[in-house]
């Protein structure tokens, strides 16, 4: 009888051991792992570090929290990851792609590749003198697809493929002023590059599922550069954001993962000097695009500046890579991270409530934006408001993207809400008209700033301040590309 119940009680025991195993751990609370940032054991803390990256938006809330609370240690862990999970939050929001469904039975292919364009928006261009037939009819029905992939869906069933370009021409100034001194062509953004459609076949690889396409470029694009026998190579992606992101520049090119036909691993090779700070890029980074590098001026015999007739594409970005094996003829894997910036138009950047109790003082805003009330008065012809509002140069954001190159061209006017402006607003809520009874507008010695100082009365007293203007904001676009040919 002993010997039955201790062999019931050992199974039972096993089973229980078993089942214990099988079963889950139950992941921890955000706020429990938050608090084991702090501990004193290296171990705990790096578990719970990853731990909270794998738990995504769901750790926001905690992470918030922390930076905000009184523990330095637990702040200064909890800083990156809060930065890190913040921006794949706002990337994933603001890069998703719409999606289309492709429906041609024996469409034109310039009526279809009309019709295309109109529906996603994309700059789509066939260029007649390499393509055959522009009205052979094209056949193709595709499930839902983002854009970019959709449009690589089309090329395929219509017999087409892309062309690359590595610089783009400007349009030539009209002759009859040659000796005035006017601004040039604005070059375009990178979405309203058009993406030229010739005949031929050939996938390039590249991550198509949101709203920023990466593509690698084919082996034969001139803009690749090879330095024969050390493995160094500058291997250029292409890097296309759809119309509306608002999309301003690429800021950064992150490599994680690089193996050879070989099966070796390589590496990134560092352009410059890596800030691993607001973007936390540890390891090697690609930093600024083609214009950064590539800029330059042109002068006529007499001295004065001739407009340029080409500019690099700036959807372009050559990244600095490292091969284990010199010789090797494709990558099996390329892995990594573009980061951009969007420039969303229109954005609070400075708010202050109750703007009597704020004179002399100077607050700042993203963006190098900053608002100093210099003074605040109340009398019977209402509420004057004498302010300072900075903001950077259009003219060094042009020069940053290539787009005033050798710094000789005047700045070129900036869009619609892409200049911040001060608004005043009642106790409701609702906007006052102020009068500007007098103001000036002045740029600093560098020509890096600008200077508005203006003076406004409004017959109500304001109990809120707003600038509003473009706020930058940095997304991350990762992209895993196979069989990428090497030039």
């Amino acid at each position: 009888m002993r010997r039955r119940l201790l062999a019931t009680f050992g199974a039972l025991g096993l089973l229980a051991l078993f089942a214990s195993l099988a079963l889950p751990a139950r992941a921890a609370e955000p706020a429990a792992l938050v608090q084991q940032l702090g501990s004193d054991d290296f171990r705990t803390r790096e578990a719970a570090a990853a731990a909270l990256e794998r738990a995504g938006p769901a750790a926001l809330p905690a992470l918030r929290a922390a930076v905000a609370g009184s523990d330095p240690e637990v702040r200064h862990r909890a800083a990156p990851i809060l930065q890190k999970l913040q921006r794949a939050a706002t990337s994933a929001e603001r890069l998703a792609a719409p999606k289309v469904t492709l429906n041609f039975k024996a469409v034109p292919l310039a009526h279809a590749v009309a019709e295309l364009r109109a529906r996603t928006g994309v700059n789509l261009t066939l260029d007649l003198d390499r393509v055959a037939d522009p009205l052979r009819p094209v056949t193709v029905a595709t499930a839902e697809l983002p854009v970019w992939e959709a449009v690589e869906a089309f090329s395929a069933a219509a017999g087409l493929r892309e062309s690359f370009a590595a610089e783009l021409e400007l349009p030539k100034p009209p002759t009859n002023v040659r000796r005035v001194y006017a601004l040039p062509p604005v070059p375009p953004g990178p979405e309203a590059v058009p993406v030229v459609l010739i005949d031929g076949r050939g996938r390039a690889p590249g991550a198509r599922s949101n709203g920023v396409r990466v593509l690698a470029l084919p082996r034969a694009f001139p803009g690749h550069r090879v330095t024969l026998g050390t493995g160094e190579t500058a291997l250029c992606l292409d890097v296309a954001p759809l119309p509306g992101l608002n999309w301003n520049e690429v800021l950064a090119v992150k490599v994680t993962r690089l193996i050879d036909d070989a099966g070796r691993v390589g590496s990134g090779a560092a352009a410059r000097p890596v800030d691993d700070g607001p973007m936390d890029l540890e390891g090697v980074v690609v930093w600024g695009g083609p214009g950064v590098k590539q800029g330059f001026a042109r002068f006529d015999r007499p001295g004065a500046p001739a407009a340029l007739a080409a500019v690099p594409n700036p959807r372009v970005v050559p990244v600095p890579l490292r091969l284990a094996t010199p010789h090797a003829k494709s990558l099996r894997r390329l892995d990594g991270s573009v980061f951009g910036e969007l420039l969303l138009p229109n954005e609070p950047l400075v708010t202050v409530t109750a703007p009597e109790k704020h004179t002399g003082r100077t607050l700042e805003g993203p963006g190098e934006v900053a608002l100093t009330l210099e003074s605040v008065r109340a009398d019977n012809d209402g509420t004057t408001v004498a302010f300072v509002l900075r903001y950077p140069s259009p003219w060094v954001a042009g020069a940053r993207r290539g787009q005033n190159p050798g710094g000789l061209w005047p700045e070129a006017p900036r869009g619609p809400n892409h200049t911040p402006v001060l608004r005043a607003f009642d106790a409701s809520g609702k906007e006052l008209t102020g009068l500007a009874a007098s103001g000036s507008t002045d740029a600093s010695a560098d020509g890096r700033a600008i200077y508005e100082r203006r003076t406004w009365t409004f017959l109500a007293a304001p109990a809120k301040l707003v600038v509003t203007g473009p706020r930058p904001v940095v997304v991350e676009v990762p992209f895993a590309l196979e069989n990428v040919p090497l030039p």
